[in-house]
């Protein structure tokens, strides 16, 4: 498979502050990374470990959308399921129904990643703490396989006793995602140009700067490119943007694209998933188009936007 997601997956179960309630949306930070590849391909997969419920109540989205499920492993008699609660202020609450060690245990092996990989496959994101073994086994499938290995860094790992862990790993991570909260976290810092600074100092690959509503930035070979959100979208619901956008630098980055390009289809990948609760129910050609479209107006307004300054 081209693209592979190396991922634990959920069941969202939405409550909305009117309350009315959606359910059964498929969920979880990888997905919706893999929902971003899938704006651009149907050549993508997804491993990890699942419950008994989670394919009666998910494979048909999977057909739908030419998604391949072969690496979805019976592993536990729980499936991971979320409920979010909206309220009238448009904050939210998740309940998940496992515990965090719980949820991580359902992460797919090294070898399972491994047995959805072949000579085609151009890349694969992991969503990870900092976990050695792991990441040193993804990094040497790199050269068995040949793909570009995506980490986006989960929040609980960004604290600043990891800084040289996590910055010993970037020469070896050919695109690094993270967002802003997180990158102040990691430094300590409250200053968001500081810990960009140190990013693009600790990276000779692409790191992916998220910047929530404002885009993102995509830092390579010394440059700083501006990636903006995609102007006069209506966000329904927020969640998985940042997971998604990801997703789609991945597959800009392995497609060969140049880095504001890549960064841009993150930002037009993200207004196609927070344009409804949870992830369009199909994703079609007129979609990509679309994309790709909005990810060309994103690099227009960025080269405005410099032009102003």
């Amino acid at each position: 498979m081209e693209y592979v997601i190396a991922t634990t997956v959920s069941t969202d179960e939405i409550h909305l502050a009117d309350g009315s309630v959606i359910e059964n949306q498929p969920g979880s930070a990888g997905f919706y990374a893999l929902a971003g590849v899938r704006v651009f391909t149907d050549k993508v997969a997804v491993c990890g470990g699942i419950g008994p419920e989670y394919l009666p109540r998910h494979e048909k989205w999977y057909r739908r959308n030419q998604v391949s499920t072969k690496g979805l492993v019976l592993r536990s008699p729980i499936s991971p399921t979320i409920v979010i609660h909206y309220f009238p202020d448009g904050s939210r609450v998740d309940e998940p129904n496992i515990g965090l060690n719980e949820f991580r245990a359902l992460d797919p092996s090294v070898d399972e990643v491994f047995d959805c990989c072949d000579r085609n496959t151009k890349g694969v994101y992991v969503f990870k703490a900092v976990e050695r073994d792991y990441l040193d086994g993804l990094i040497g499938g790199k050269l068995r396989f040949g793909y570009k290995l995506m980490w986006e860094i989960s929040e609980d790992a960004c604290t600043p006793k990891q800084i040289d862990v996590i910055e010993s790993y970037l020469k070896d991570i050919d695109v690094f995602s993270i967002n802003r909260g997180e990158a102040m976290l990691l430094y300590g810092t409250d200053d968001e140009a500081e810990a960009e600074r140190r990013l693009a100092k600790a990276s000779p690959n692409w790191v992916f700067f998220r910047r929530g509503a404002q885009g993102a930035h995509l830092l390579a070979g010394g440059r700083v490119y501006d990636c903006p959100g995609v102007p006069g979208v209506q966000a329904v619901d927020t969640t998985g943007g940042g997971n998604s956008s990801s997703g789609a630098v991945l597959y800009g980055c392995c497609e060969g694209y140049d880095p504001q390009m890549a960064g841009c289809m993150g930002s037009a990948a993200a207004a196609v998933i927070i344009g409804q609760f949870g992830v369009p129910d199909v994703f079609t050609e007129e979609m990509r188009c679309k994309a790709f479209e909005q990810a060309k107006d994103c690099i227009h307004a960025a080269g405005r936007a410099q032009q102003d300054c």
